[in-house]
């Protein structure tokens, strides 16, 4: 450190606005910082000479990518604490661990970090970093709110960054400082040339070095080693090539004796650092100390001290790819050969396999392939896609196996990787396994009817079945049918997959799509007799949580809201070792029925979670289901800005669009009770217009899936548009009369109520509602009942019945408070004043004048929690739990804990 201060120059902007930041992330607002630049342009000097500045006042957690370990799971993240702590070391030791589950675990290291100082968190060489720990710290992020933490990511450039997508999202933020770095001035290098102690050096000699090394601080440093400055003044001694520093480095290593280089090369194949009896090993070296003491002499290795001994280490990647380029075919191959005996661990010794084949490897291939599937099979998607790939590069045949890398990809949530092995995929491959790379690719992407024509000609071109193409293409057709809203068609696929001779090569959402497809279309009882057998989640393999997925939503459609919530919460808890798309789709149908039960909060929680990864990773074709269902709860308690933001993206989400009807009628859904909490009849039946023209009457007419048709019914009556809500509800009342849904029927009751109401039809009317009553007290909806005690009581206060009324909307009244549902709350205000009657004191609850987050923070305060325990539960740091904690405080007029609860019970 000292050094770099010594020879620091320049970047005061830089330095002024990294300081700025600062400022801001300690006094509570988190920072972003992006450093970019070319490869020896003083990014690490920079932040070093920033974090100087900072002295004891932050709290400082370093780690930087390393380019051999981008392929170890939470490598980088380990470097960054040095050992990790127990929280994260919990969740990262189960292999393969959930990178959501990682980032909710660093959240909360840092949330107990930050309590004395600000925090630094800085990552070098993100563009290295290994997959998983750059989603855990994108998940992480994108949940500080009021935290003292200053993030600084430094990488070469932005916009080749791969992903993931959440991370490119964040960095390009209007929030995010972007800092790009430029070589240095004549001003700087000449003061640079001094703080090497080389003196004062003439203008000519200045602008040599600035035209020769382009400012570039690493390059000017190397040129000034090997360079007398006298001879920087003569214009007849030429000066290394301006992108020689690879020559600069290669002299030093020339200048070695030859078990010195041996080991410097040995070391360039090993990584950035190795214990030196390794490297020694591999070189063949019998005296490595003497080299590596040579090495370091001569400035091209480090030494450092580890309990395992010596540690040989390159002092920048730019040394060791200078040495590593230089290496010979043959040399680099017979390195990599020993390396691969000696490597610890099956995957680093693979990894040394492949680079010492000189070609196609027909063997090592087949080894890679089975490799690749059995992680597939355990879940370990990321892994699996990468030996995937390699298993390609060395079969004489590559396109098979890089269309089960493009689905591990898939799997694992990496879009924009599987994108490009796609393009990569050769012209002349197989019809068969080109339809099946673009036709999964394309339905991820919300294409629905190119996902459709790739994906059947994968099914009629399959060849072998037991290559398990046909399989695969099967089920992916059958998740397609269900994206479709066909749910018959659904179920046939799936029964293909399953009964093809390949199956065991099919992964996920198998008996999923089968169950659900079979609900769908109407046939929930058979569906679920099928499921009896089921164990309970904490006992489910891997393949049996698909038909719990499946289960839990068949039994939330039925109303059997206590089963679907024991089975899809067992399942969240459970589903690590799946795929982010089964693992997001799981956390939204968690949403889901917590919703329909009033489990408010915790509908919040995994509906905003699963929206987030959605976005995140990139799954435009599930995004739109996930906003749909993140806007309910925001649009019921008046959360304007939640709910449209939520309703604009699953509106505009590609998923809502091109046939996938089942995005299209969750986007609908979610507008129209977006525009009836506001009272906008008019807005209602223009969100729900484009449902009405949809003629299948899978998912979208089939009552307890998606609810919209008492929506339309009711804004039609609102509008005096009788007859046409009247057409509607017979409809929903036809099919929900055959299916025995109560909780289709209290709310085709309700409606039915309201036309009567409007007709004047006073007995039909009472009749209706209370019919709607007795439905509703079996369907056990709360939200629902609401609504319909609200429609009751106004119908009865209408006819002068005003201690009737009183009681309808008193109860209706509790139950819109309990949620938080506020347009809710007041429409049933404004009805009991004009009863004109001494209002019973169930009162408007206190959290209804708290934020949505506010009141989640209460509620789970007033039960006992600690805040630590309700930033888990939220997932959010401590910091923003104490902030809307206090804020609570202030609004409730409460100083205590204790207090809060006192008054949350009164």
């Amino acid at each position: 450190m000292a050094e770099r201060s010594a020879t620091f120059v320049g970047r005061d902007h830089e330095l002024q606005r990294l300081g700025e930041e600062f400022g801001h992330a300690r006094a509570g607002l988190p920072r972003l910082v992006v450093v970019e630049g070319a490869a020896g342009i003083g990014k690490t000097t920079l932040i070093h000479r920033f974090l100087e500045t900072c002295g004891t006042a932050a709290d400082v957690l370093f780690t930087d990518g390393d380019e051999s370990e981008a392929l170890l799971p939470y490598g980088t993240l380990t470097r960054l604490f040095g050992g990790l702590p127990a929280q994260l070391a919990a969740v990262v030791a189960p292999a393969p661990a959930d990178p959501l589950a990682v980032g909710a675990a660093l959240l909360d290291v840092l949330s107990e970090r930050q309590l004395s100082v600000p925090i630094c968190l800085v990552v070098d060489d993100v563009h290295w970093a290994d997959a998983p720990t750059l989603r855990a710290l994108t998940f992480c992020l994108r949940r500080l709110r009021v935290d003292r933490v200053l993030t600084v990511l430094m990488l070469r450039d932005a916009a080749l960054l791969p992903g993931p997508e959440g991370l490119r999202r964040l960095i390009a933020a209007d929030s995010t400082l972007r800092l790009r770095l430029s070589g240095l001035r004549a001003p700087e290098v000449a003061a640079l040339v001094t703080g090497l102690g080389g003196g004062p050096v003439s203008q000519l000699a200045v602008a040599r070095l600035v035209t020769h090394t382009e400012g570039v601080p690493l390059h000017l440093r190397a040129l000034l080693e090997e360079v007398p400055l006298e001879a920087l003044d003569d214009l007849a001694q030429p000066l290394p090539a301006p992108r020689s520093y690879t020559m600069l480095v290669l002299a030093k290593v020339a200048r070695c004796a030859a078990p010195v280089r041996e080991l410097v090369s040995a070391l360039s194949v090993l990584g950035m650092s190795s214990p030196l009896h390794l490297a020694a090993r591999v070189a063949g070296v019998e005296q490595p100390l003497q080299a590596l003491e040579q090495a370091v002499s001569e400035g091209v290795l480090l030494e450092r001290s580890s309990a395992r001994g010596p540690v040989a280490a390159f002092g920048h990647p730019l040394i060791r790819a200078a040495v590593y380029r230089d290496l010979g075919p043959a040399h680099r191959s017979a390195l990599h050969a020993r390396a691969a005996l000696a490597a610890e661990g099956e995957q680093a010794r693979l990894r040394h396999r492949i680079e010492a084949v000189a070609g196609p490897s027909p063997e090592l291939a087949g080894e890679l392939a089975e490799l690749g599937r059995e992680q597939v099979r355990l879940g370990a998607f990321g892994s699996a896609a990468e030996h995937l790939k390699a298993a390609a590069e060395l079969s004489g045949d590559p396109a098979p196996l890089a269309a089960e890398a493009v689905e591990a990809l898939l799997l694992d949530g990496r879009v924009e990787e599987a994108t490009r092995l796609t393009a990569s995929l050769p012209a002349q491959a197989h019809p068969a396994v080109r339809g099946y790379a673009l036709g999964h690719l394309a339905m991820v992407r919300g294409h629905v009817e190119e996902a459709k024509a790739q994906l059947t000609t994968a099914w009629e071109q399959a060849g072998p079945p037991e290559s398990g193409l046909a399989a695969r293409a099967a089920q992916q057709l059958a998740m397609l049918c269900l994206v479709r809203a066909e749910g018959g068609q659904a179920a046939r696929w799936a029964e293909r997959a399953r009964s093809s001779p390949g199956y065991r090569f099919s992964i996920d959402y198998n008996r999923y799509t089968q169950l659900v497809g079979l609900g769908i279309s109407g046939e929930i009882e058979a569906a679920l007799t099928a499921t009896r057998d089921l164990p309970p989640p904490s006992a489910a393999t891997i393949a049996e949580l698909d038909a719990l997925l499946g289960r839990g939503l068949l039994r939330t459609f039925s109303d059997d809201l206590a089963g679907g919530l024991a089975d899809l919460s067992g399942t969240v808890a459970a589903c690590g070792e799946r795929s982010v798309p089964f693992r997001m789709l799981a956390m939204a149908m968690l949403g889901q029925v917590e919703y329909r039960a009033g489990r408010w909060d915790d509908a919040v929680l995994h509906t905003e979670t699963a929206a987030s990864v959605a976005d995140d990773a990139d799954q435009q074709w599930l995004s739109p289901v996930c906003h749909a269902l993140a806007a309910l709860v925001p649009a019921a308690r008046g959360d304007w800005p939640s709910a449209e933001a939520h309703v604009a993206a699953a509106l505009s989400g590609k998923g809502a669009s091109d046939g996938a009807v089942a995005s299209l009628a969750h986007a609908c859904s979610a507008a129209a009770h977006l525009a009836a909490a506001r009272g906008d009849h008019a807005r209602t039946v223009e969100a729900l217009e484009p449902l009405v023209a949809v003629k299948t009457n899978d998912m979208v007419h089939e009552p307890g899936i998606v609810q919209w048709l008492d929506l339309l019914v009711d804004a039609l009556a609102g509008l005096g548009e009788l007859d046409r809500a009247d057409e509607c509800l017979a409809e929903l009342e036809r099919v929900a009369g055959r299916r025995g849904r109560r909780s289709a029927l209290a709310t085709a009751a309700r409606c039915r109520g309201g036309l009567h109401a409007a007709r004047h039809e006073n007995d039909l009317a009472d009749a209706a509602f209370a019919a709607g009553l007795g439905h509703a007290g079996v369907a056990g909806l709360p939200f629902d009942e609401a609504r319909l005690r609200l429609a009751y009581g106004s119908f009865l206060r209408r006819l002068g019945r005003r201690k009737q009324a009183q009681a309808q909307l008193g109860a209706g009244l509790e139950l819109f408070t309990r949620l938080g549902a506020v347009p809710y709350v007041h429409r049933c205000e404004r009805e009991l004043s004009a009863c004109g009657l001494p209002r019973t004191e169930s009162g408007a609850s206190p959290l209804l004048g708290l934020t949505p987050q506010e009141q989640a923070v209460a509620r789970l305060v007033a039960t006992g929690m600690t805040n630590r325990q309700v930033a888990r539960e939220l997932v959010l740091s401590v910091k923003t739990i104490e902030y809307h904690l206090g804020n609570a405080y202030a609004k409730l007029g409460v100083s205590s804990r204790v207090a809060l609860t006192t008054k949350l019970m009164d």
